[in-house]
């Protein structure tokens, strides 16, 4: 057994959070008012209210829940929301919750390490790129309907552009996903987004940076490896699909290009890469999710991409994490989460 004082400064030891994105919410998310020793740590990709039930289940203490289950502020803990229905149970339960997220992604060894382990080579960190200094900010947008319904990134965009906001005129967009967008903007406009976020009918978020050379993406958010030796399409693949535990990928085969095809690196970037990615040079892009149009970039610049789906890049890492921490403070028992999977899965 352990304090959760200490557990926790062993996890901050093992991935410190200053390495985390500036939009991330990572760390301690919830501390019940009990206090108790911590026994058991349960280790989990996304905290779903099914993985809970597991969690209750095995007697958890601790739930290390990479994806942060609280992201965008909560306004009532009640029964209303499935978050706030977890969140409430933990806190009566006296189970806590910490959340790593992108320090894991960022930090030497970590999950982007594992990730691009599947291939043999010399790998190095992918620098940032600074897609358009004549936007001043990186704004990253979260939110939810009055009734507490998380808003997606497209339906973020969607509003945004409601205000009569003009894409590539007012601002660009860099990647949205199922729950934020982010996009790029000149100052004058975080006064427009400010107004639109105080709209009756939502309940948006929006955090902005200046658009310097770290403006979003910390040096560790993506790994490339140049290979020892050249690899067919197909044998990258199935070292992809050996090392992430998956049947299916989806792949978008480079312009000109077959299965049998020889690359020579690799390029890879957990959940959603493509705003990392962007103009790497590398012959594969590995990640979970990329837009259509990402693909289609990066197809025509001779670059094949892979996709597992967002958390599958991400989940087995688990079981890594599990016997590092095991090797810093053995007294604890460490679980995976069997039920933890991918919301989407190909038929």
């Amino acid at each position: 057994m352990a304090t959760l004082s200490e557990v926790v400064s062993t996890l901050k030891k093992m991935a410190p959070l200053t390495l985390a994105e500036s939009w991330d919410n990572v760390g301690l998310l919830v501390e019940p008012d009990v206090r108790k020793p911590v026994s058991l740590v349960f280790l989990t990709n996304d905290l779903t209210e099914d993985v809970l039930e597991e969690a209750v289940s095995v007697d958890a203490d601790l739930i290390i829940s990479y994806h942060p289950p609280v992201f965008t502020p909560f306004k009532r803990i009640t029964s209303d929301s499935w978050k706030s229905r977890i969140v409430s149970r933990c806190l009566s339960r006296g189970i806590a919750i910490y959340s790593p997220h992108t320090s894991w992604d960022a930090v030497e060894n970590g999950l982007t390490d594992w990730l691009i382990s599947c291939f043999d080579g010399t790998v190095s960190t992918i620098q940032p790129l600074n897609i358009n200094p004549e936007f001043s900010h990186v704004v990253t947008l979260s939110g939810s309907l009055s009734d507490n319904t998380q808003l997606g990134g497209k339906e973020i965009r969607a509003i945004v552009e409601s205000s009569e906001f003009q894409a590539d005129k007012h601002f660009k967009v860099v990647s949205y996903t199922d729950s934020q967008l982010q996009l790029l903007c000149n100052s004058s406009s975080l006064v427009t987004l400010n107004k639109v976020s105080k709209s009756p009918k939502y309940n948006l978020f929006f955090y902005a940076n200046k658009n310097e050379s770290l403006p979003l993406y910390s040096t560790g958010s993506g790994r490339c490896c140049q290979f020892r030796n050249g690899l067919t399409i197909n044998a990258a693949i199935e070292k992809i699909k050996r090392h992430l535990g998956v049947d299916n990928l989806m792949i978008a085969l480079a312009r000109g290009s077959t299965l049998e095809s020889t690359i020579c690196s690799a390029a890879a970037v957990a959940g959603s890469g493509a705003s990392v990615l962007r103009g790497v040079d590398a012959g594969l892009y590995l990640t979970g999710e990329m837009s259509h149009h990402d693909v289609l970039d990066a197809v025509h610049n001779n670059v094949t991409v892979v996709l597992a789906n967002h958390s599958n890049t991400e989940r087995s890492y688990l079981k890594v994490f599990a016997g590092r921490l095991l090797a810093e403070m053995p007294q604890l028992n460490v679980h995976v989460s069997k039920v933890d999977r991918d919301p989407l899965m190909f038929v």
